[in-house]
C-alpha cells in the first residue's frame, strides 16, 4: 500500500473580496467540460514556468477537478529487471502528467488529494486566475483548538527550518520571500533554520512591540500555500489564560487526513480517477460535522456570471487582445472574450438565484 494525504483548504477571498457566498465550482466544472469537449487548449504556464492542465472529472455530489503538472523535460528513466536504464516510452507529443485531485465541498472547503509530485493547492488558484480570471485566496483548514491557542498566545519565539535545496522566495510572499531568496544565495546544501525571539532584555513596551511584529510574521507565514515544504515550524509563548508555556507545531495544526491507497490502482489513469473521486466524497461525508462545527456557514447561491467560457490561452490571451485590438487575431480574441462573458451572464440569468450552479446544496 502507498500513503496519500487529503488536505483541506477554504476559499476565503475571491477577486480581492471576502467570499461570503458559495464559490461557483459547478460553473467552473461546466466550463472546463465544455472546453474539453470542444478541444480548447487548456494549458496554462505559471510565472515560474510550470505548465498546468485541468479537467472536470465529476460534478455530483461535489464538483471534482483534476489538475496535472505537465512535464516534458528532466524526465525520469525506466529500469528493467537488471537495472538497465532506458528512457520513458513516450510517443511523440506525449508528456508526463503528475496529478492532484480537488473536490469543492460545502462552506467553500476544497479537499485536495495529493501525491508527492502532484501540484499543490496554490497551483489551482494560479490556474483559475490564469485561465478564467478568478483570484481565489486559499487558507488551510486547521484543527479546532489551534486558532484559539494562537489567539491567546503571548508569543516569545517563532522558528522554522527547511532543506537548503528547497529555499526559494516563491514559497512565500512579502518579507518572507525576501528572506528565503537571500538565503537561497547563501547556501545550497544542508538545513536553513531561522528563529525570531523577543529576548530577555528591554522594556515591557519594547517586548510587546516585538511580540506584535512576530505575530504579524506568523500570520503571514501561516497563510502561505507552501507550508508543507518546511520540515519544522513552531511558535512558542505563554498562554494568557492559563499562564502555561505553549509550543504550537504549525505543521501539524493543519487538518490533513492520511490514507492508504493501492498503488496499482493509482497507476491506472481511469481507475485512479474513479478511486480519487470516491476517496474525496468519503472524506466530505466523514468530516462534514467537523466543518459545520468549526467553519462559518455560507449563505446564498453562487454567482455563475463570474466565470466566463474558456478560451485558448486563457485570460492572458484575452488581456493581450484587449490591449492591442487593431490586429485581426486580437480582434478575434476580443470577440471570443465578449461571447464568453455574454454566455456566462445569460447562464446566470436563466438560473435566477443560482440554483443551477450552486456549489453544494445541503
Amino acid at each position: 500500500m502507498a500513503r496519500r494525504s487529503v488536505q483541506f483548504w477554504r476559499i476565503e477571498q475571491l477577486n480581492g473580496d471576502g467570499l461570503n457566498r458559495p464559490f461557483p465550482a459547478r460553473r467552473v466544472a461546466e466550463v472546463l467540460k465544455k472546453a474539453q469537449d470542444a478541444g480548447t487548449d487548456r494549458h496554462f504556464t505559471s510565472a515560474d514556468g510550470t505548465v498546468l492542465l485541468a479537467q472536470a472529472v465529476a460534478s455530483s455530489p461535489h464538483p471534482v477537478l483534476l489538475l496535472d503538472r505537465v512535464r516534458d523535460t528532466n524526465l525520469p528513466s525506466v529500469g528493467d529487471a537488471l537495472g538497465r536504464r532506458k528512457p520513458l516510452p513516450l510517443a511523440p507529443g506525449d508528456h508526463l502528467l503528475e496529478t492532484s485531485y480537488f473536490a469543492f465541498l460545502k462552506r467553500n472547503v476544497i479537499a485536495v488529494l495529493t501525491s508527492g509530485n502532484g501540484p499543490r493547492a496554490s497551483r489551482m488558484g494560479e490556474y483559475l486566475e490564469g485561465m478564467l480570471g478568478l483570484e481565489p485566496v486559499l487558507v488551510p483548514v486547521v484543527r479546532e483548538d489551534v486558532e484559539e491557542i494562537l489567539t491567546r498566545l503571548e508569543v516569545s519565539r517563532f522558528e522554522f527550518a527547511l532543506p537548503a535545496e528547497r529555499l526559494s522566495g516563491k514559497l512565500m510572499e512579502g518579507e518572507w520571500a525576501d528572506v528565503l531568496d537571500s538565503a537561497s544565495r547563501l547556501m545550497s546544501e544542508g538545513t536553513f533554520r531561522i528563529s525570531l525571539s523577543v529576548g530577555r532584555s528591554g522594556k515591557a513596551e519594547d517586548k510587546q512591540r516585538i511580540r506584535d511584529r512576530i505575530q504579524q510574521l506568523i500570520d503571514l507565514f501561516r497563510r502561505a500555500g507552501s507550508v508543507e515544504h518546511f520540515d519544522y515550524v513552531v511558535a512558542e509563548g505563554k498562554d494568557s489564560l492559563t499562564g502555561d508555556r505553549e509550543v504550537v507545531d504549525l505543521l501539524k495544526e493543519r487538518f490533513i487526513s492520511h490514507i492508504d491507497v493501492d498503488p496499482d490502482v493509482f497507476n491506472d489513469p481511469q481507475k485512479s480517477t474513479a478511486e480519487a473521486v470516491s476517496i474525496l466524497n468519503k472524506q466530505a461525508r466523514d468530516n462534514e460535522a467537523f466543518f459545520a462545527r468549526t467553519l462559518p456557514d455560507v449563505k446564498g447561491s453562487a454567482d455563475s456570471a463570474l466565470v466566463p467560457d474558456m478560451v485558448a490561452g486563457g485570460m492572458a490571451a484575452v488581456r493581450a487582445a484587449l490591449a492591442a485590438p487593431e490586429g485581426p487575431e486580437a480582434a478575434d480574441q476580443v470577440r471570443k472574450a465578449g461571447k464568453a462573458a455574454d454566455k456566462a451572464n445569460q447562464s446566470a440569468g436563466e438560473n435566477q438565484g443560482g440554483a443551477g450552479h450552486e456549489l453544494v446544496r445541503g
